[in-house]
């Protein structure tokens, strides 16, 4: 039979060279490092844990443990299935499919959408199909405690609401399109997004928030293809529905099996007038390279650029930056 508890263990290591003169000018630095469980306590149900130690910036010292999942899944019918506790929100390819380990990642981190957009873990009960069918269709219904919740409550009596469909036709493609909204009572960000939050400054009002996702992702022997996008209506009694967008796009090619050259293209658009996230405007581009040392250890490198236009008059100057990064991405 399967084996009935399986531990894990992932982190990663990374040099930063930035050609901004602040005082971040070169920099080591020690990343997450995540601890991942997976159980089959019966022949229908299983359980996923993970729970990383990260750096804790409130502090500025210390680095803490946080839960990033648990959850127990029951395979109730077929390739129907129920699952309950904190999960990644399927709302797109990358979230749902990769965890906290940069081991799997095809590049050193991720999308910008992460920090404004993406409501990064939910808390609640998830309906799930999978691979049904020629096309291979699956979906995700979700309802939960969202944005303004933490991990054992939630600010207000609104839940977030999610639905996700996916297809599957043929092998190593991917198709994704998912709807996701929640009331943010007070405008308060709790832990479960990845906000740049708080934008609207003095504004202590509802949100009215709604997400609307989609993915490309193709990973076949030789070629890899990721294309995410994402738009965010946010509505308030202050000033109406604004509209935010996020778009990401990444291409590989695996040479020799273990290298793979790439490039990406990441933009992030908040508008002037939106109340939750801060204010952007935003392309990041970059080369990398990934040397896949074994199926255990991963070297990347990238250089990139950060291109920040004007969103208003008073908002900061253009600013152009380089970066050079390198990680060290490991798991055991």
């Amino acid at each position: 039979g399967k084996k009935r508890v399986n531990v894990k263990f992932f982190g990663h290591v990374g040099y930063t060279a930035d050609a901004d003169t602040g005082e971040w000018a070169n920099t080591f630095s020690l990343g997450e490092q995540s601890i991942f469980i997976t159980a089959n306590i019966t022949d229908r149900i299983s359980f996923l844990g993970e729970t990383t130690i990260k750096f804790n910036d409130l502090s500025g010292t210390s680095y803490l443990p946080s839960i990033e999942r648990a959850q127990i899944k029951y395979d109730y019918y077929g390739k129907h299935s129920v699952l309950i506790g904190k999960m990644h929100t399927p709302v797109n390819y990358w979230n749902d499919i990769y965890h906290h380990g940069r081991l799997f990642f095809p590049t050193i981190g991720r999308p910008k959408s992460f920090s404004y957009l993406v409501p990064v873990h939910t808390l609640g009960l998830r309906l799930q199909g999978q691979n049904m069918g020629k096309i291979g269709f699956g979906y995700d219904v979700m309802i939960g405690n969202g944005i303004s919740s933490n991990d054992f409550f939630k600010a207000n009596s609104n839940l977030s609401y999610m639905a996700a469909i996916h297809i599957k036709p043929i092998s190593g493609l991917q198709i994704t399109t998912s709807y996701y909204k929640d009331i943010i009572k007070g405008n308060m960000d709790g832990l479960h997004s990845g906000h740049g939050h708080a934008g609207g400054g003095d504004y202590d009002g509802d949100v009215d928030y709604q997400l609307i996702s989609q993915s490309i992702a193709y990973f076949g022997e030789r070629l890899e293809v990721l294309s995410e996008s994402s738009l965010n209506f946010n509505k308030t009694d202050s000033t109406g529905a604004v509209m935010n967008y996020s778009s990401y796009l990444y291409f590989g090619i695996r040479l020799k099996d273990k290298y793979v050259p790439y490039a990406f293209a990441d933009y992030l658009y908040i508008d002037k007038d939106d109340l939750h996230s801060l204010t952007t405007n935003t392309i990041r581009t970059g080369l990398g390279f990934r040397y896949e040392i074994s199926h255990l250890l991963a070297a990347k490198f990238e250089a990139t650029r950060d291109m920040r236009y004007h969103v208003n008059e008073d908002d900061y100057p253009e600013i152009s930056r380089y970066m050079f990064k390198l990680q060290f991405a490991y798991g055991f």
